[in-house]
């Protein structure tokens, strides 16, 4: 009787036990889930700055955060809802209007009272920062300064308007500024607890550089940051010639490179197709890495037209058919922003290098930024020759940075360009040497260590041009009927017109000789 009432005791106990454990794995499996997913980064800005020196810094932060694997959800603050910051554990706010504080009353709120990291730029910093950090700002209308972060220095910049840490109690500054015009030396930014301010921040100039510096400690980013060069503007009708001796010349100069070339999505059975493949498989044997860029946009892009998937993937395909293995996209910075283009355009790989918008032509947009195993911010050898260093070869940059140049037009643009490289002595990484991964329907590729598969099997390098024969019928012959009767036809007449002829000249001949005859007597 006492067993069987302690049976019924532990019979509950039993079950509820059970309950939990069954309940372990799925909490496991979505912390995975959650360890490898993104990590999400809310911005926030009062203004784009148009018209102002601060235009396009918005944008060069969006550029930034996807280069160190950030997921952005990018928002105005008119558009600002009461506890949207609650759900991100790291904000990034940006003030480009000098007379227009926020007046909005939910964000001002919310910012007193967030706990997680707050990263602010430029002016207004918020009355809790302002205590906390023992903050006192200034403005300089316009002067000469010299801007120093990391082991960079650039002299000489230009700014209006510049707001700055005139005093701080902080836990960390990073660089500093000397102002030409009092000699001033200020920190260029500063951090303390959770706060982390940042006064200036101008596109194209060493400011972007500095904040990258800052962005890296922030984000805690660990990994070893490498520079890659990246050619662009590559199509079916550059000079493929060129194309080839680049190739050759960077590879006997030792410097690895990645190509990152146009889709053809038709046409592709012409000679000049096979010429332009070919001329990539000379690049891929000469240390380079393949990028596929994202194909050029149209004014009359056509909204309902979703084949955009199928036409990359066929792309793909095409080039792994032809031996060329594919490690990533180039794109500009818009297409990580539209849901149409950063699903269907760039959804088969997981590396991709964000240019700088110049003409943006969204689809299907979205505030919330396609995030990328891998990702490089883009800057020109033009913005580094303008950053002083000691020593001759380039310190390492913060980040990862594709060093982007277009494709010579001729050998004087090659030799220019050999020539720059050779003056900046940048240290430049093979890009086979990182993971990539690129999955179509038929095909899948993957880099790591050197060493390129697809579909499991290793990528073979190796390549001896073959000449491509012109003889290419371009339309196809049309169906014939009649073609034999036709060619008796036509030689019938041409004897009949012979012997005709024939007889035409012999009553010539017969009437001169008469007339001649005549007027003789």
């Amino acid at each position: 009787m006492n067993q069987r009432r302690i049976a019924r005791l532990l019979l509950p106990l039993i079950v509820t036990v059970l309950v939990l454990l069954s309940a372990v794995p799925p909490v496991q499996a979505r912390a995975v889930q959650d360890a490898s997913a993104p990590q999400r980064v809310l911005l926030l800005y009062d203004s784009l700055g148009k018209g102002t020196v601060r235009e396009g810094n918005v944008s060069e932060l969006q550029r930034l955060l996807s280069a160190m694997g950030r997921q952005v959800t990018l928002l105005s603050l008119d558009h600002y809802e009461p506890g949207t910051m609650d759900s991100f554990t790291r904000v990034i706010t940006v003030m480009n209007a000098a007379d227009l504080a926020p007046a909005d009353r939910s964000y001002l709120e919310d910012a007193e009272r967030y706990t997680g990291q707050a990263l602010h730029v430029g002016y207004h910093p918020p009355a809790r920062l302002l205590k906390d950090m023992q903050l006192t700002a200034g403005t300089a209308d316009e002067d000469l300064a010299d801007l120093t972060v990391g082991e960079f220095t650039a002299s000489n910049l230009q700014v209006r308007g510049m707001a700055y840490i005139a005093a701080v109690k902080a836990e960390r500054t990073y660089g500093s500024f000397i102002l030409k015009s009092s000699g001033r030396k200020l920190p260029f930014a500063a951090s303390a607890g959770s706060y982390t301010y940042v006064p200036y921040l101008e596109r194209d100039n060493a400011s972007i550089l500095g904040m990258a510096y800052v962005l890296r400690e922030w984000l805690g980013n660990k990994t070893v940051p490498q520079t890659f060069l990246v050619l662009r503007e590559i199509y079916p009708f550059s000079d493929l010639d060129l194309l080839e001796e680049t190739a050759d010349r960077l590879y006997k100069a030792g410097i690895p490179f990645i190509a990152s070339i146009r889709p053809v999505f038709s046409n592709t059975d012409f000679p000049a197709m096979q010429r332009y493949l070919d001329a990539l498989k000379v690049v891929q044997s000469r240390n380079g890495s393949i990028l596929v860029n994202a194909p050029e946009v149209m004014p009359s892009i056509n909204s309902s037209d979703h084949t955009l998937g199928k036409k990359m993937s066929g792309f793909v395909n095409l080039l792994v058919k032809n031996g060329i293995a594919p490690l990533g996209i180039g794109a500009n910075l818009y297409w990580a922003y539209d849901r149409e283009y950063a699903e269907a355009g760039m959804g088969s790989f997981d590396s991709a290098v964000l240019f700088p918008d110049e003409t943006v032509l969204h689809m299907e947009q979205t505030n919330v930024s396609k995030a990328f195993a891998s990702s490089l911010y883009s800057l020109t050898p033009e913005y580094l020759e303008r950053l002083e260093h000691h020593g001759h070869a380039m310190p390492q940059l913060p980040l990862n940075t594709a060093v982007t140049a277009e494709l010579p037009e001729d050998e004087a643009g090659l030799d220019a360009l050999l020539q720059t490289l050779e003056r900046q002595w940048i240290s430049f990484a093979d890009y086979k040497q990182g993971r990539h991964q690129t999955v179509t329907d038929e095909n899948t590729v993957v880099s790591e260590d050197g060493v390129v598969l697809v579909n499991g099997t290793p990528l073979n390098v190796g390549y001896a041009p073959e000449a491509i024969s012109s003889d290419y019928q371009y339309k196809e012959e049309q169906v014939r009927s009649f073609t034999k009767l036709f060619s008796v036809q036509s030689k019938f007449f041409i004897i009949v017109i012979i012997v005709t002829l024939l007889l035409f000249g012999g009553l010539l001949s017969i009437g001169y000789r008469l007339y001649r005859k005549k007027y003789l007597k």
